[in-house]
């Protein structure tokens, strides 16, 4: 059992070298240029859950003082970069950062963990209070007028394909669930609770290469139609079908 975790751990981080520098590159790092400024303007970004730490070494030969936090097995990866001084191994709950240091946040596939119990989809009683204190400190990091970029499986959606413990690669759930996250948890938790501004979802275009889908029949039939959904959820006359039980994910620009 031990051997086999940690072979699914190094696989993990194998394929996360690719392709969370390549989702930095042609997602990332435009969304930021339209939030922030481009890479010239020496804006200063923060991943939480940076995993391997691939996302921040790109975003660094770009041009931004990036850097990046993470708890978790992925740090091991960090003696490969470049720099492995921009990386700590810490809590996205408690940054040892000071008040508005960056001018941007990014956090993806985070939120839903916090206040998981390990790696599963079980939460603690207190999940709500720990992704309140989660939402207050990623805030607490950004300048006003920085922003934050958040993604999350959307909790309406009812399978979600990023949590799959079957063969089929996918995760059937009860919009009720504790552990999945809506858009309208996401306004409150960093709109009500932590003062931010304004959220908005932001389009899925290019953000995914569906690699585990496709290794499925049924994904193979349906990554063309979804290539297509995605590049138009991120107009603003479908962001109330964006933040719906029709869209399987969310990605939101938060305005600090």
């Amino acid at each position: 059992m031990h051997q086999a975790l940690e072979q699914w751990q190094q696989e993990t981080i194998e394929w996360e070298e690719r392709d969370n520098r390549r989702f930095t590159l042609e997602y990332t790092a435009p969304v930021l240029s339209r939030l922030i400024g481009p890479p010239s303007a020496g804006g200063r970004v923060l991943s939480v859950g940076c995993g391997v730490g691939s996302d921040v070494e790109a975003l660094v030969e770009l041009g931004w003082d990036a850097h990046g936090v993470e708890p978790g097995y992925r740090s091991s990866a960090w003696d490969r970069r470049r720099e492995p001084e921009r990386f700590r191994s810490v809590d996205g709950r408690t940054l040892p950062f000071p008040d508005a240091a960056f001018d941007a946040v990014t956090s993806y596939g985070v939120i839903e963990h916090v206040g998981a119990i390990g790696d599963s989809v079980a939460t603690h009683p207190d999940v709500w209070e720990q992704r309140v204190r989660f939402a207050r400190e990623l805030a607490r990091v950004v300048r006003p007028g920085g922003a934050m970029v958040i993604s999350t499986p959307n909790k309406l959606f009812p399978a979600d394909f990023f949590h799959s413990p079957n063969r089929f690669g996918m995760r059937w759930h009860s919009p009720r669930e504790p552990f999945s996250v809506s858009f309208a948890e996401l306004r409150r938790l960093f709109l009500d609770e932590a003062g931010c501004r304004a959220i908005r979802h932001l389009s899925l275009d290019g953000a995914f290469v569906f690699r585990r889908s496709q290794q499925h029949l049924w994904g193979r039939i349906l990554v063309p139609p979804a290539r297509v959904a995605f590049r138009a959820l991120g107009r603003l006359a479908m962001q109330p079908v964006a933040r719906s039980p029709l869209n399987p994910f969310l990605i939101v620009a938060i305005a600090r």
